[in-house]
């Protein structure tokens, strides 16, 4: 028996991503929406995010790559303002109503100052279809 994966179902989860309406550049993995957008040694940098895809900051769509499916991208952010110093090494997503934690990724390693600005190049979230 195949499997099968409906774009729509895929398209649910890429959805709840794209509600967020914060972005922060973490020193360590957050694991709550506390620790992603106030926890001072963690929250390096915190960029607003205009929620939905398509809205300007997300845009969902079919993934070419191999094994194919769906991919949600986040569009490139510059001059973000640094409130912390420490090592980036993650960012996350999160949504303000609600507090909640919605999808945290791994970045390249960069020391940040307060006081500063870090750029966040466009990424992006890949769900492939079933195999």
């Amino acid at each position: 028996m195949a499997k099968i994966a409906p774009d729509a179902m895929i398209d649910a989860a890429l959805d709840y991503v794209a509600a967020s309406d914060k972005m922060g550049v973490c020193s360590a993995e957050p694991t709550t929406y506390a620790k992603l957008t106030t926890t001072a040694d963690v929250c390096l940098a915190l960029q607003s995010m205009t929620p939905g895809s398509g809205n300007g900051d997300f845009l969902k769509a079919d993934d070419a790559g191999s094994p194919y499916g769906r991919k949600l991208t986040m569009t490139a952010k510059s001059g973000i303002s640094i409130v912390s110093s420490n090592t980036a090494t993650h960012v996350g997503l999160g949504l303000a109503a609600g507090t909640t934690l919605r999808y945290v990724t791994t970045c390249t390693s960069q020391a940040l100052t307060s006081g500063g600005t870090v750029d966040v190049p466009s990424w992006k979230i890949q769900i492939g279809d079933p195999t």
